[in-house]
């Protein structure tokens, strides 16, 4: 999006590059739509100089790969599976790890935000390229609400977004099946002393009540998209060429300083994908505990996206770029 073009266009946008006979070719790609302006370019195989060994060896080339065309056709959708699967086995990687390991209990917790940021962070890198990085069903919906991202893509980034969280619960319970043994004996347990269920999942802390429990999930996940946005703006001070860390630091502030009390879920993907797959470990435990608590983190982070995104549209008004001649 050239800077002629009014901040907050709707739709999603594209990138052209000219061909030697003048025509432009566009290729559908959404840049990061949450972030106004943002620009990303397209890597074209034009561009790269091929290794030898392609020449030698094509099938080395992905292009060559079977079924391409469908992969590059649905490569927006794959992109946020594996985004949302690095992103869920790091993050719920770091809860187990502090679960089964406590020499550093103390630390534990400010172990689990930075594991959260990190994991973000790397998800980031992994897909934002391709398909914005959103790894988020709250983030696609609240973007395409305001005009920021089609709607016709929605379903499929929030099936991608929730089955990579749910096979990377499923993966993540391979990697430290022996230690849950270790751990509980093999009787798993959703809460206790031997209690592994919020490995998976959120769930509020004791005493935290429905309705401030609803109100953080709504602040955190309106910071979250409000923060966004600022620091993705051009004409204020963005993070340009290191968004991935900057939005990894957001969600470690989060939840270092405010998302203690109900796990800062943030992000339905994040909470229901693995707590389908812990329902296999502890029954429908993950979904009654709590006076069936699991609607909290599944809904609110809607509500609280298309919040943040209002109150930042609304209140922070910077100057606009000037036209180019």
């Amino acid at each position: 999006m050239s800077s002629a073009e009014p901040h907050g266009r709707a739709d999603q946008y594209y990138a052209a590059s000219e061909r030697p006979d003048g025509n432009a070719r566009y290729h559908e790609h959404p840049k990061v739509v949450m972030l106004p302006e943002h620009e990303i370019a397209i890597p074209q195989a034009a561009d790269y100089e091929l290794p030898e060994v392609l020449a030698i060896h094509p099938m080395y080339d992905p292009t060559n790969w079977p079924a391409y065309n469908l992969r590059y056709r649905f490569r927006d959708y794959f992109a946020e599976f594996w985004g949302t699967f690095i992103l869920i086995l790091f993050g719920d990687g770091v809860v187990a790890t502090v679960t089964f390991n406590t020499t550093n209990a103390a630390s534990a917790y400010l172990a689990i935000t930075f594991g959260w940021g990190v994991g973000l962070a790397m998800a980031l890198y992994c897909c934002m390229g391709i398909s914005g990085g959103h790894l988020n069903p709250a983030v696609t919906f609240a973007n395409a609400l305001f005009g920021k991202f089609s709607w016709r893509k929605v379903p499929g980034y929030m099936l991608a977004q929730f089955l990579g969280a749910f096979v990377a619960a499923a993966t993540l319970y391979g990697i430290f099946h022996d230690q849950f043994d270790q751990f509980d004996g093999g009787n798993r347990q959703l809460m206790g002393p031997k209690g592994t269920g919020g490995i998976w999942c959120t769930y509020a802390k004791l005493g935290n009540g429905k309705f401030f429990s609803v109100f953080s999930e709504i602040v955190n996940t309106a910071v979250l998209l409000f923060v966004i946005y600022s620091i993705g703006d051009d004409r204020l001070t963005p993070a340009k060429h290191h968004l991935p860390i900057a939005i990894g630091l957001l969600v470690f502030a989060i939840g270092t300083c405010t998302g203690w009390v109900t796990g800062y879920a943030i992000n339905p993907a994040r909470d229901f994908g693995p707590r389908v797959f812990s329902t296999i470990l502890y029954g429908s435990d993950p979904f009654t505990f709590g006076g069936y608590y699991f609607w909290v983190p599944l809904t609110m982070p809607f509500v609280g996206a298309c919040l943040g995104i209002f109150v930042y549209q609304f209140f922070i008004l910077p100057e606009p770029k000037p036209k180019k001649d």
